[in-house]
């Protein structure tokens, strides 16, 4: 028995759709089909947490579904939201770009966007929370089946930090994004805790 970590099924965003807010974003029609899929690639599941954003409870949704069971949200388990959720509002990843590269290469650990925006300090504190949170329920989870649905980034940085542990540093934040670009986690990954 585990505590599988799961990337969300492919989104809107995901395939370069225009979003409204980092919240609402929904799977794709490919991504439905992803989320059907993980009910016969996993064991039989016993509790399902999601983060707030509708992607990852709609991921889960086949899971609950067939176990009729209901998720439980981790505030803490969100995607790493480092641009104005305002400023992004019908835009698309076409349209981010010169955003994302700006935030990038300033590369510090303390910046934020605007104040609808997140740190990557930010992102760090959340990560460890629930690295914690996770440590804390490996016991319960000898003899049933825990699945976390979760995100991209913030997936990058809970593995990076359960296998390294590390504080807080801009190399630590160099480090990451060259994860994201070089090694990107794939939808509906599954990983062990």
């Amino acid at each position: 028995m585990a505590i599988f970590l799961i990337r969300h099924a492919e989104s809107e965003a995901n395939i370069n759709g225009r979003t409204l807010s980092h919240a609402d974003i929904s799977l794709s029609e490919n991504g439905k089909t992803q989320a059907e899929k993980l009910c016969e690639k996993l064991p039989k599941v016993h509790h399902v947490i999601v983060s707030k954003y509708k992607r990852t409870y709609q991921t889960a949704q086949p899971i609950l579904y067939k176990y009729q069971i209901t998720a439980e949200v981790d505030h803490n388990l969100h995607e790493f939201s480092y641009l104005s959720e305002g400023k992004c509002a019908n835009t698309n990843l076409d349209d981010r770009k010169q955003w994302v590269n700006a935030y990038w290469e300033r590369m510090d650990y303390e910046y934020r966007d605007a104040d609808d925006a997140e740190s990557f300090a930010d992102l760090y504190v959340r990560v460890k929370s629930v690295h914690e949170k996770l440590s804390q329920l490996e016991q319960k989870y000898v003899h049933k089946n825990l699945v976390i649905f979760t995100h991209g980034q913030f997936l990058q940085l809970l593995l990076t930090l359960k296998h390294e542990p590390e504080p807080l540093s801009r190399e630590l934040m160099q480090n990451f994004r060259l994860d994201l670009i070089q090694r990107p986690i794939p939808n509906t990954a599954i990983f062990l805790f």
